[in-house]
């Protein structure tokens, strides 16, 4: 009975909202689908996406990860809402045993001040002072190839790119305050270092004394490379502003906002950060693309057109860049086909959605470069080759973070310009200089691993072009 003082209840017709659950891939028991991801990563992962969507759940046993797929995904963790995933794990403590608390792992403020001091110096009048440098380091490490040409045998161009970006990287960042021998040096104890961190990633967990085969070597490489650069930042600081190379111009960097400028432990971890960057990326990147060229032949043609019009026989300078718009085009749909850096894992710090679909605090995202760069809705046939994809006209409307092999946000690689232009120039060099052909029978594959290699190398037939 209802008198006048009381109302009637409402009954809400309404269901409450409530969050679906994320699909998840359970795969064995201990092991998850870890066995089926390392078999065959990409094509797992594409098969994946096609029956559970474009965001799900991986259980790899040791560690559950929502797999992120679309460039929308890419756009909420990496910028709209990047103040919430850090990165945090295993992976991203080995890094930091190598860089320090470089760009590529420093947070917050101190972030904020390393990047203020580091920008203006991959401003675009700071590359142009530093094409020469670049383009001399190529041209030295082409000239080795030589003998080979002489040669009927198959030449790997996977350790050959290692050797040129390694040329690069020390005369752009040291100039020639790294000595010849130390040069050699550095080159046979990078590798095995930058290896091992996935090494050190995968046994994090172990206790400290278990021993641990290549730990020592790499503890003992550590060293020596901090003893190098050291050595160089104290030459460096007696003789301030007689140098034009990327370690000289920040060591005369100082914050405008505070005066202050980088300590030698600072300097010291960012020169390992673009090492690390600067290094091996570059060198499976242009692997890459030779792999895609000598399989297309139409559009080796077309590069070779470019480069003999614009150059003519002579050596490259920052002013031709902008003329060399199909080697630049190349280099972009290779970086779109092998991102190098094929994923960015982060944590939740708080809770979020994505997708409609509840991310807690603490979960494990990853942020997948590799399945941006071919998701069949933003690209047309998404694993064929084509460098018209980077024309102005094709490229317009595209999803802005469709296309991040440097990562996006605050958080995009500093070094972008610099690599491309990198990338530019050594296409360039190479085909103005030698023909090269595919070897019958050699198909690189893809590897799971710190960075996206062709395992076994990159086979060709290089011959001097006249």
């Amino acid at each position: 009975m209802i008198t006048s003082m009381q109302k009637p209840s409402v009954i809400s017709t309404e269901t409450p909202l409530i969050p679906p659950p994320l699909p998840i891939i359970k795969g064995w028991p201990l092991l998850g689908a870890l066995p089926a991801l390392l078999k065959d990563p990409f094509g797992f992962l594409t098969r994946a996406r096609e029956k559970q969507g474009d965001i799900y759940t991986l259980n790899l046993g040791f560690i559950k990860l929502v797999i992120l797929n679309h460039p929308r995904h890419a756009q909420q963790v990496l910028r709209d809402n990047a103040q919430n995933y850090y990165k945090g794990g295993a992976i991203w403590q080995a890094v930091r045993g190598l860089t320090g608390n470089g760009l590529i792992l420093s947070e917050g403020d101190f972030w904020l001040r390393q990047r203020r001091l580091m920008q203006p110096q991959f401003h675009r009048q700071r590359l142009a002072a530093l094409t020469s440098l670049m383009v001399e380091a190529i041209d030295q490490a082409l000239k080795t190839w030589e003998p080979i040409t002489q040669q009927a045998k198959p030449f790997d161009l996977l350790p050959a790119f290692n050797q040129l970006t390694m040329c690069v990287v020390a005369k752009t960042l040291f100039g020639t305050a790294l000595t010849a021998a130390e040069l050699t040096e550095v080159s046979e104890i990078m590798p095995f270092a930058i290896n091992y961190v996935m090494v050190d990633a995968a046994t994090k967990a172990l206790p400290a004394w278990l021993p641990i085969p290549g730990k020592r070597r790499y503890q003992q490489v550590l060293a020596r490379f901090d003893e190098i650069i050291y050595r160089i930042i104290a030459d460096g600081r007696r003789s301030a502003g007689k140098e034009n190379h990327l370690l000289a111009m920040l060591l005369d960097a100082v914050d405008e906002e505070t005066g202050v400028g980088m300590d030698d432990r600072q300097l010291r971890d960012e020169v390992a950060t673009l090492f690390l960057a600067g290094y091996e990326t570059t060198a499976a990147a242009l692997a890459w693309a030779f792999h895609y060229l000598t399989s297309h032949p139409e559009t080796m043609q077309k590069l070779q057109a470019e480069v003999d019009s614009v150059l003519d026989g002579r050596q490259p300078t920052f002013a031709d860049l902008p003329n060399l718009a199909y080697a630049r085009m190349v280099f972009q749909e290779v970086l779109r086909l092998r991102p190098v850096s094929f994923w960015t894992p982060r944590t939740a710090m708080h809770d979020d959605t994505i997708d409609g679909y509840p991310i807690p605090a603490g979960t494990h995202v990853a942020s997948f470069t590799y399945m941006y760069h071919h998701h069949p809705a933003i690209w047309s046939e998404p694993t064929h080759f084509d460098p018209g994809r980077f024309t102005p006209e094709r490229s317009a409307g595209r999803h802005p973070f469709a296309w991040i092999p440097f990562s996006a946000g605050q958080r995009l690689c500093i070094g972008r310009d610099f690599s491309l232009m990198e990338g530019q120039l050594a296409l360039a060099m190479v085909v103005q200089r030698y023909q090269l052909a595919p070897v019958a029978g050699h198909t690189p594959k893809l590897r799971l691993g710190a960075t996206l290699r062709p395992v076994g190398g990159v086979q060709v037939k290089v011959v001097q072009r006249t």
